[in-house]
């Protein structure tokens, strides 16, 4: 493992604003106001989403917001993105700032891939108010992670400082892994590995790493349940050739009693937290403590609250769904904007964002055809108290 901090100072645009007085929103030119749902109400027509940020260009599958409402999105290159900047600051008037500036948004084919975001597939900030971002460090050219390319960045979000550099060796990072997402529970990081299947356990504290349930079939994908979108929409290319994503979503609940993890295909499982920090187990006694919780439809975001109820974002039928600890599914937002919502992000002031990445329209899952419909949007509504009588919970901090 190896740490890197440098200093980068950048002028940057004023921080945005994402809710004044009584939750009302001014982003990407639009002047418009959440409305919090009556407690009471049981439907999720009650509930109104916002365009809070737009991309002219540049699809965005990530949404990160400070407690002050600073609004970052992360825009990986995928198909007919090969320009992107990798990572944006909104600023109050909606505009769109490469960040942190300079060559961390500039890289190009045969860059030096150290300094620079070549491949961010996601973003998060936990209690620290600090900006995660996880770079696959993937050439699109080359469709692999390049040496030094995959890495995790830690960013001040006033400034742009880089805080630090997280990379890790072949006994963590195989090749043909590919870090996905990430959660932060104490001095404990948990990172995805959806290239080949795998969970990555990070002591922040005393630098050690740790690289659990390699390759096993129950963190990896198969070909018996392609990923879909809207009405049926299989993804595959123009030769019939269908992604194949491993373990990519994880949450953690608040009690940090379980850790629950899935492909995008399903099925949702966990496992207790305890079993997969026991060094003196196997790969496999972990496995026979992993739990399957429901079978789901295509997902490609998901969160947690503080109350254990786990939202997850069905591209299938275009809403975001609710799973309460009893295992009742609730159907919290349907929208017909939410073309393939990515990963969820619920604010400390309990609004959920949703980036809408349309994966399903790119040429590479559209049998070769580009579907995109511009702008791309990202997506704000405030979580209602209750939905359908169940309690619903807040932001779930990572201290």
């Amino acid at each position: 493992m190896t740490h890197i901090t440098d200093a980068c100072g950048h002028g940057l645009s004023r921080r945005a604003t994402l809710w004044g007085l009584a939750g009302s929103l001014a982003l990407a030119g639009v002047d418009s106001r959440i409305s919090r749902a009556a407690a009471a109400s049981r439907h999720a027509a009650a509930i109104q989403a916002t365009v809070i940020a737009s991309s002219p260009h540049y699809l965005c599958n990530a949404v990160a917001a400070t407690r002050d409402g600073t609004l970052f999105l992360g825009a990986p290159r995928w198909d007919l993105m090969a320009d992107t900047p990798s990572v944006f600051r909104v600023a109050s008037d909606g505009a769109l700032h490469p960040f942190p500036g300079g060559s961390w948004n500039a890289w190009k084919p045969g860059d030096d891939p150290r300094n620079a975001f070549l491949m961010v597939n996601g973003l998060h900030i936990f209690s620290d108010d600090t900006l995660w971002v996880v770079d696959q460090g993937i050439d699109p050219t080359k469709g692999a992670s390049v040496p030094g390319g995959q890495k995790l960045v830690q960013l001040d979000p006033r400034d742009g400082r880089i805080m630090q550099v997280l990379r890790w060796g072949e006994d963590i990072l195989p090749p043909g892994s590919a870090m996905n997402d990430l959660r932060i529970a104490g001095d404990l990081m948990f990172v995805t590995d959806s290239g080949l299947g795998g969970i990555i356990i990070h002591n922040m504290r005393s630098g050690e790493t740790v690289r659990r349930l390699s390759e096993h079939p129950l963190l990896r994908a198969t070909a018996a349940k392609p990923l879909r979108g809207r009405d049926g929409h299989i993804l595959q290319d123009r030769t019939g050739k269908r992604p194949l994503v491993h373990s990519d979503m994880l949450e953690i609940t608040a009690d940090r009693k379980w850790f629950y993890f899935s492909t995008p295909s399903g099925p949702l499982r966990r496992i207790p937290t305890n079993i997969l920090l026991d060094s003196s187990l196997t790969d496999d006694q972990r496995a026979g403590r992993i739990e399957t919780v429901i079978d789901i439809p295509t997902i490609m975001g998901t969160a947690i609250d503080t109350l254990g109820n786990f939202y997850f974002a069905d591209t299938e039928h275009g809403r975001i769904m609710v799973l309460t600890p009893e295992k009742k599914q609730l159907t919290l937002l349907e929208d017909d904007r939410l073309v393939d919502g990515d990963a969820l992000f619920i604010t400390t002031d309990r609004h959920m964002l949703v980036p809408v990445a349309q994966t399903e329209r790119l040429p590479a899952n559209n049998a070769g055809v580009n579907a995109v419909q511009l702008p791309f949007i990202t997506l704000g509504f405030a979580l209602p108290d209750t939905l359908e009588g169940h309690r619903l919970g807040g932001v779930v901090s990572s201290l």
